[in-house]
């Protein structure tokens, strides 16, 4: 009888291990910054898709801006990026800026018209490393004849990139910093708060979106997240948003796929390049600096150094 009941303790404990060490196991498991890491191959990426919607009060939602893109990693995180956006301006905000707008020498049209108008074609930005080469979109209309590009010496995001998502779920120092400051815990689902500040300091893709070094305010700027991961645990969908003034909300919606891809980013061709310098502009950088200070304004976005504060 003793060995009998010794049996079915034997057996109750194993019926009880099985699912304390499946629990275990699943627990190691549910950590995305873990899965995340361990899709840091060179060679491998993953590609993202997002918009950026505002919803002002009163009106409806419309769509700032849109793009697309693939992500390179290498062993330490994101090493490369490849990505194509472009502006929405509607009519209404392109004759407002004409009616303020002053003509060019001779007559010509005001370079910062051709700039805003241009910002509605798609514009290209390739990262390697800090080096950033931008093609086509509020550039394109000024790039030398027999060059397409046009190469930043800083990390920069373009100009598409100062109105889209500037939180990267793929940078592992990013993700890490979004999951301590969860308030909200569930299976496949994260949801919390986070301040640009906090975001500048551990994100390297947050400070290529801004133009210059965050003000003070702007630092303190609440962005709301919420991060969605398959069971894989790996991210699968990213909210990001704040409140202007308790008018404006601007929403950022990217949705990742294909993660382990085969991914190989180059530099384009040198004879395609031309510096910055040789922008067909009176003064290219204070042109650039100038024009992200307004794309900021368009979306009601906080400022970096060039664009306004509330």
């Amino acid at each position: 009888m003793k060995r009998y009941i010794a049996g079915l303790a034997c057996a109750a404990m194993a019926v009880v291990s099985v699912p304390a060490l499946a629990s275990t196991a699943h627990a190691k498991a549910a950590d995305p910054v873990a899965a995340l890491k361990s899709k840091l191959v060179s060679g491998q990426g993953v590609t993202f898709v997002d918009k950026t919607k505002i919803y002002a009060k009163g009106q409806k939602s419309t769509i700032a801006a849109d793009r697309k893109g693939v992500l390179q990693f290498g062993p330490s995180g994101v090493v490369a990026s490849d990505q194509t956006g472009k502006y929405r301006i509607d009519e209404e905000t392109l004759k407002m800026i004409e009616e303020f707008s002053s003509p060019g020498e001779d007559g010509e049209e005001d370079p910062f018209i051709r700039l805003v108008k241009a910002m509605t074609k798609p514009e290209q930005v390739v990262r390697l490393g800090k080096t950033t080469y931008v093609s086509g979109g509020a550039f394109g209309e000024f790039i030398p004849e027999g060059k397409t590009w046009i190469r930043f010496p800083q990390d920069t995001l373009g100009i598409v990139g100062a109105v889209t998502q500037s939180v990267n779920a793929a940078e592992p120092t990013t993700l890490k910093a979004l999951l301590a400051h969860a308030t909200t815990k569930r299976a496949g689902f994260y949801a919390g708060k986070i301040t640009w500040g906090e975001l500048a300091k551990v994100s390297p893709w947050f400070r290529a979106s801004q133009s210059t070094a965050l003000t003070e305010t702007a630092g303190k700027t609440v962005m709301n997240w919420k991060l969605y991961v398959g069971a894989d645990q790996l991210p699968r969908r990213l909210t990001t948003s704040y409140t202007q003034g308790k008018r404006t909300t601007t929403v950022y919606d990217t949705v990742y796929s294909g993660w382990g891809s085969i991914v190989s980013i180059k530099a384009p061709e040198p004879e395609t390049v031309a510096e910055l310098k040789d922008l067909q502009l009176t003064k290219p950088e204070a042109q650039v600096s100038i024009l992200r200070g307004q794309v900021n304004s368009f979306v009601d976005r906080p400022g970096a150094g060039a664009a306004r504060n509330h």
